[in-house]
């Protein structure tokens, strides 16, 4: 998602031809990738991980795309007057600026990950989402609440986790060009 974003950034013309299906792809419930998934690929792990990985990539891409469009000219700028060549200006100024913004898509895209477990469990996946699942099947109502609340509580661990990692990175490119 990463990379992407980063292409985006650079031309209007892939902007305007990526931001439509970015859009219809977080408009689309969740269930509705698990079918064009089965149908080429069957039921399995495979499928899922395809299923989860296209539902969950829209923030990254967006996030990453914004945080580089943000960097102030003025400092892109000064990066070329000290004749910054394209790639240092996009690994030495603009990623590191646009830091706060690719971790918060980083950030999303783990959430939206564990938000689809329960529904790639329903395609042969195992993992958090098959007990919830079992559970939500045979009511069973304080095991569908136990293990929902496990997987609340590891996506808790995995935000402040990536937002501990984020403020870190960024500390240290401060302190190593300075800023």
């Amino acid at each position: 998602g990463i990379p992407i974003g980063i292409f985006m950034s650079r031309s209007d013309r892939l902007q305007s031809m990526v931001n439509p299906v970015l859009d219809v792809m977080q408009t689309i419930p969740s269930f509705v990738y698990l079918i064009p998934v089965v149908m080429l690929l069957g039921i399995g792990k495979v499928p899922g991980l395809i299923a989860v990985c296209i539902y969950a990539i829209p923030p990254i891409v967006r996030l990453t795309n914004l945080g580089i469009r943000l960097v102030d000219k003025e400092v892109l700028e000064a990066s070329e007057s000290f004749g910054a060549s394209y790639s240092q200006k996009l690994f030495g100024v603009q990623i590191p600026l646009a830091l706060p913004n690719i971790f918060a898509g980083v950030n999303q895209t783990i959430m939206m990950a564990l938000a689809m477990v329960v529904i790639a469990s329903m395609i042969g996946v195992k993992g958090l989402g098959v007990p919830v699942l079992r559970a939500v099947s045979n009511q069973y109502l304080a095991l569908g609440m136990l293990n929902g609340l496990a997987i609340v509580a590891l996506a808790i661990i995995f935000d402040r986790i990536s937002q501990s990692f984020g403020k870190r990175m960024q500390k240290h490119l401060e302190s190593a060009h300075g800023v």
